[in-house]
């Protein structure tokens, strides 16, 4: 009787001991209004219990959009501060005090890649992997991303005019052997496990973006217990399996070419690609690990693939709702690449660059349907923001997704689809961090230039050699919580071959 009255008066004692500390700890925040309802140890958690996927999408939609400036969310015990204002997105990811990234992370895995790596191991490795996508290297993998884009277009060739496919399908696959072809020198087409390597990812983002809305998961010996974890590592070692295979095949083969009789060419100071660099020793002798060289991939290849795969499908889509819009995109594509044999096509970066409707459009389709909704920042320095001085060790959720939709920047019509929201006149006119797909600063995505020459080469591939339309209406577009933006259905259109001679 006495234990359980002493064990009561403890657990009472250390609660209010606990609730003490926490109110002194996070007063520097009682400026920001709070989300509500607010409760013990488990914050704001309930308001995504017992929620589907899509669910959970709107509910934290609606938070973030009606953050005007700061507001304060909790995760359990952990304080979100979350914003999607301009000038506080803009002072996050430009502060050098604010290059961490929080727990949340840890739960996708891959620790030691660039992805979800921690401050001092990502400065590192974002340093040396820094020569593998400048622009130099980038325009010359234009050849190879048209290659696989000729081999997209020939599957889809196969189907009858009018017939519905899921077209992320195909765009994903597309930019996997890009990927890999440029990242790993590898040709995936004929390649076994390609299809289970897909649904890994897929499985494998959503399990980490299910936990990090988990409050009761967020412990390791309770989340080892579920069946989510069993399928998160089935999914991760499906992924990983696949690309060791490949690294393995690249390493052999730098090793024969370093063994061979054959006159080597002076090529140490030529950029080398990801994997060459990951397999390499640097000038100061150091080396990556096993693990680095598995992560540095894992988070090269999926952000590829998960991100221009999933946008070029989402392209079509919007092609398919605004036909004007495609009529527009495939006179300006049929002016730099004129319909005919795709081996007469030029896929010159010069040529590319030169779509500017192109890049409008697939900009409008970013903001839209940010791909990656919202990422978080923690500072690892006190920094002053909204006029409120904040301790180091705090996380900021910043929503590009409700970034892309404020009002105050993007007019009363910000919810209508306009690609003209690109045009030079009134980018001028705009924040300089009113649109940031690919993030912003120092850590931004280290491929945004290789995105955006892959997907420019996908569309012009696809637009050229076929007309889209949907049975999907704009108005039943829903998308579900995971780690990048995606639909709970499939990219289902309906394709009709181009002829040389319609304009």
């Amino acid at each position: 009787m006495w234990s359980l009255i002493l064990t009561v008066i403890i657990s009472s004692l250390g609660a209010v001991l606990y609730w003490i500390h926490r109110r002194a700890r996070f007063r520097f925040a009682d400026k920001w209004p709070c989300l509500q309802p607010v409760y013990p140890l488990i914050g704001n958690a309930p308001i995504v219990f017992g929620k589907s996927d899509v669910e959970r999408f709107e509910v934290i939609r609606d938070v973030c959009i009606a953050s005007d400036r700061i507001m304060k969310a909790w995760v359990g015990p952990k304080l979100l501060l979350v914003t999607s204002h301009p000038d506080f997105i803009q002072q996050i990811l430009g502060s050098a005090h604010c290059l961490e990234k929080p727990f949340l992370y840890r739960f996708a895995g891959f620790e030691q890649g660039l992805f979800t790596a921690k401050y001092h191991i990502w400065k590192e490795a974002r340093k040396r992997l820094n020569p593998t996508f400048n622009q130099r290297i980038i325009r010359g993998f234009v050849p190879i991303f048209a290659k696989c884009a000729d081999k997209m277009v020939a599957r889809l060739s196969e189907y009858s005019d009018g017939e519905t496919v899921n077209i992320h399908k195909y765009t994903a696959l597309c930019t996997l052997e890009m990927a890999c072809g440029t990242t790993l020198g590898s040709d995936v087409l004929q390649r076994e496990g390609k299809e289970e390597f897909e649904q890994g990812l897929d499985q494998a983002f959503n399990g980490a973006a299910r936990r990090m809305m988990s409050v009761h998961l967020y412990t390791d010996v309770v989340f080892r217990m579920t069946r989510h974890y069993k399928e998160l590592m089935h999914a991760r070692k499906v992924v990983c399996d696949f690309f060791t295979k490949l690294v393995i095949e690249r390493k052999q083969y730098l090793s024969e070419k370093c063994n061979s009789n054959e006159p080597k060419q002076e090529d140490s100071h030529k950029p080398k690609i990801l994997v060459d660099q990951l397999l390499s020793t640097s000038q100061d002798g150091k080396t990556f690990t096993q693990e680095q060289i598995t992560d540095n991939v894992y988070a090269v290849i999926t952000g590829a693939v998960d991100t221009t795969g999933l946008v070029t499908a989402h392209a079509c889509l919007f092609l398919s709702f605004y036909p004007e819009v495609q009529d527009r995109l495939y006179a300006e594509i049929n002016q730099h690449f004129p319909t005919g044999p795709s081996e007469e096509v030029e896929f010159s970066p010069d040529i590319l660059k030169q779509l500017t409707y192109m890049e409008m459009f697939l900009n409008e389709v970013q903001r839209h349907w940010t791909v990656v909704p919202a990422i978080a920042r923690e500072n690892i320095a006190e920094i002053e923001i909204d006029g409120v001085k904040v301790p180091p060790g705090n996380i900021f959720c910043l929503s590009f997704y409700a970034l892309h939709r404020r009002q105050d920047i993007w007019g009363p019509d910000a919810d209508r689809f306009d690609p003209e929201n690109f045009s030079e006149e009134r980018v001028k006119k705009r924040h300089p961090f009113a649109f940031v797909p690919f993030s912003g600063g120092n850590r931004i995505c280290l491929g945004w230039r290789y995105a955006s020459f892959s997907m420019k080469t996908v569309m012009v591939s696809l637009v050229r050699n076929f007309k889209f339309s949907t049975k999907i209406k704009q108005e039943d577009i829903r998308f579900k919580h995971d780690l990048t933006l995606k639909l709970p259905f499939e990219h289902w259109v309906q394709i009709s071959k181009r002829k040389p001679t319609t304009a």
